[in-house]
């Protein structure tokens, strides 16, 4: 939900509860939003009054860029590294997964001839991918998450933060940022009793089933959805181009029909 974008969302989202009502279904019991997760919002007390029992989760990752904004620029040395410490700071993986994805590594090392691998030698050889395709995330507690994240603003703000050149990862206003952001930790946190992980089959790794999985969390499938439409979309000015194309498509599928239904009556 982009609760501050375009115009309309109003309309849009009382249509949107109607249309839950008229079809006599179950309403949604968690939305995630890019702002407006707490206080007052005109548009989410209309969901509120309409559905009492939903729980409004902030996406992590509009979470995270609101830190990042306070990175002198997105192209420093240690831009990355700070970002997936921010991350790992967020998030722990579900130990058994984990473990049962380690265990197919290691066999998969020794089936290459590997004898005996050690603990870092299957860790090393983990991805972002993998992690991601076999094994569920959690959010840490509150608590935890400001303290780890106050934990790497302090790393990153010092000497550790700093390039070859000396150029400072931070922008003084990094520690405001935080300040701001700390109240919104609670709303980043994986609500309870909520299935945020759908299994939807298992791939066999080293001879180890392996489960995998889809994660609900987020918005990142209505992210990707929308980086879908700016990519198919032709142009720099894709949205006068689009309505071109669009409007263009239109005229020849007009075309096209009348030309057959003339056909077809002679």
């Amino acid at each position: 939900m982009t609760s501050i974008e375009g115009c309309g969302l109003d309309d849009m989202v009382k249509g949107l509860v109607k249309r839950y009502s008229e079809a006599d279904v179950l309403p949604p019991i968690l939305l995630y939003t890019d702002c407006d997760c707490c206080g007052k919002s005109a548009l989410m007390d209309i969901f509120r009054t309409a559905w009492p029992d939903l729980v409004v989760r902030l996406d992590v990752w509009h979470f995270i860029r609101r830190l990042a904004v306070g990175v002198t620029t997105d192209t420093h040395r240690l831009y990355a590294t700070f970002m997936g410490q921010l991350s790992a700071a967020i998030f722990c993986w579900d130990k058994s997964d984990l473990n049962l994805l380690k265990e197919a590594k290691r066999q998969q090392l020794i089936q290459a001839n590997i004898t005996d691998p050690s603990d870092s030698d299957v860790s090393v050889r983990l991805d972002r991918k993998e992690l991601s395709l076999h094994c569920r995330r959690m959010t840490r507690s509150t608590e935890v998450i400001r303290e780890r994240i106050q934990a790497v603003l302090e790393l990153f703000g010092g000497d550790s933060g700093r390039d070859t050149m000396g150029v400072p990862l931070f922008h003084e206003r990094i520690w405001e940022l935080w300040k701001q952001q700390q109240k919104h930790v609670e709303c980043i946190q994986d609500p309870k009793g909520v299935q945020l992980y759908t299994q939807t089959g298992t791939l066999k790794k080293g001879g180890v089933v392996l489960p995998v999985y889809r994660c609900a969390r987020g918005s990142t499938s209505l992210e990707s959805f929308h980086l879908h439409l700016q990519r198919f979309i032709p142009g720099k000015i894709y949205l006068c181009s689009f309505f071109c194309v669009l409007i263009k498509g239109i005229n020849i599928l007009i075309a096209i029909i009348a030309f057959k239904v003339q056909c077809h009556t002679k």
